[in-house]
């Protein structure tokens, strides 16, 4: 990602990407569940939505760690 994207991501509210993320999310899982997509975009699809989850946990693990050294 260059920076004209961050910046792109970053003049957003909230909110707005709270929802992008969620459509995201959930698009993933629909192509990773979907017993009409081949294989490899379900393994692909799943693998991603994995990557998003794992990058949220994180994100959760330092919020964490930060209040409680508050």
């Amino acid at each position: 990602m260059n920076d004209a994207d961050y910046d792109r991501l970053n003049q957003l509210r909230k909110e707005q990407v709270i929802d992008i993320l969620a459509w995201t999310i959930e698009d993933l899982n629909n192509w990773s569940n979907n017993p009409n997509a081949i294989d490899r975009v379900q393994g692909y699809a799943s693998m991603l939505e994995e990557a998003v989850w794992y990058q949220v946990s994180k994100a959760e693990r330092k919020l964490t760690i930060h209040l409680e050294e508050e």
